[in-house]
């Protein structure tokens, strides 16, 4: 009598859930996720905060959904959610976990000692974050910490991220990239409800938070002597002052059109743009700089060692600096077949380096290699997988 290898059984924790519809988080899990089901044979479970789930279906393409309730809180709701989620999660039999967040570390013990071998996603520097006060601030450094006291294993998608934990807590890291939209783009028409005309508006797709520096891309763009207007798609989970001076913005030529989430219009809106501005600062690889750049979009960002890892020596780099950006956006402006250049580009770095198959892949071996008390690899590159196809658990 054959015998048929157990499914290997996964947790997902510390995110809001899927389907993605608040941010870059939820996206990256959906898209790992549901392949890590279809192409690989896992069991998935990915625990989802219920207030942001009206309709709580019990699976999502093949992946298993379970809805903890928490109260909504700007300090606490990640931390309180995932703590609820990780006391489910230990007596669930789960062969490996994921973890999202530094800052929801403090759970990591707990897992460390009764549950299963768990991966921490560090994604960025939250504790340079200027939203955070000097408390907040110093409780991410703590986590950050922690992360590298007890996780089995730290995932960076960026190296700047593998750099950090090997210079300020000697943890090995292994890097495993982020993937770009690839695809589902609405046509021309759909941006009709903005009044915009494709090729002629510029694009700001952020949590309006003060890292982003959406208040220094809007002071750019107003130097320009342009007709194109600034549509800054985006809001605050939880408004602040800060949100409310960019909100005060808004007038015909700087547009604050909030949050939008059918994925084909927001996919669109990339692609039809003249450019994409980022201002990003302390993010890993930031998923809408990726998007817009598999929109094939002109992508103007601020330096950081992060923009620069992710767009590469033929990125559209710009300082910080007052009349920097400006500088750049007069050029194309005058220019636009240069804009056109950027954006192929940019397109044809994101399908080779960022591909969510590949992430898929270097997912499913770290996965394997906790369950089966083996150290993961610390480098996983989309060349890693160029002629690799799926290898579902079963069939190991």
């Amino acid at each position: 009598m054959s015998h048929t290898p157990r499914r290997l059984r996964v947790a997902i924790l510390g995110d809001r859930g899927i389907p993605a519809r608040y941010g870059g988080y939820s996206t990256f899990l959906e898209e790992v996720t549901v392949r890590l089901v279809a192409d690989y044979d896992f069991d998935v479970v990915v625990y989802c905060r219920s207030q942001y789930y009206p309709e709580r279906g019990p699976t999502f393409k093949g992946v298993r959904l379970v809805y903890i309730p928490v109260l909504r809180s700007k300090h606490l709701e990640s931390l309180l959610h995932t703590a609820m989620s990780t006391i489910h999660c230990l007596f669930q039999g789960f062969d490996a976990a994921l973890l999202i967040d530094p800052g929801n570390a403090p759970n990591l013990p707990l897992l460390r000692l009764f549950g299963p071998p768990t991966a921490l996603h560090a994604d960025g520097l939250g504790f340079k974050r200027k939203k955070w006060g000097t408390l907040a601030s110093a409780y991410y450094k703590f986590s950050e910490r922690m992360s590298s006291w007890f996780a089995n294993v730290v995932i960076a998608d960026a190296l700047g991220m593998r750099e950090h934990y090997r210079r300020n807590y000697g943890r090995d890291t292994t890097f495993v990239p982020y993937g770009c939209e690839s695809g589902g783009y609405g046509p021309p028409e759909c941006l009709a409800r903005f009044n915009i005309t494709p090729g002629e508006y510029y694009l700001i797709v952020t949590r309006i938070e003060p890292d982003n520096n959406t208040d220094l891309l809007i002071r750019e763009y107003r130097k320009l002597n342009t007709s194109r207007p600034l549509i800054i798609v985006g809001g605050a989970r939880f408004p602040s002052k800060f949100s409310r001076q960019i909100e005060a913005e808004a007038d015909e030529k700087v547009r604050v059109v909030g949050g939008v989430y059918e994925p084909e219009v927001l996919n669109a809106l990339y692609r039809y743009s003249f450019a994409y501005l980022h201002g990003h600062e302390v993010g890993g690889t930031n998923p809408a700089l990726l998007r817009a750049m598999a929109a094939g979009t002109c992508c103007v960002a601020l330096e950081t060692v992060f923009s620069r890892e992710v767009m590469g020596a033929e990125g559209c780099l710009v300082g910080f600096e007052a009349g920097s950006m400006s500088k750049m956006l007069t050029m194309l402006e005058a220019e636009p077949e240069r804009a056109r250049a950027y954006g192929a580009a940019m397109q044809e770095r994101a399908s080779k380096e960022y591909r969510w198959d590949a992430v898929t892949a270097a997912y499913a071996e770290v996965f394997r290699a906790m369950s089966e008390k083996r150290k993961p690899g610390e480098v996983y590159r989309p060349e890693d997988y160029a002629s690799r196809t799926p290898r579902p658990t079963v069939a190991d």
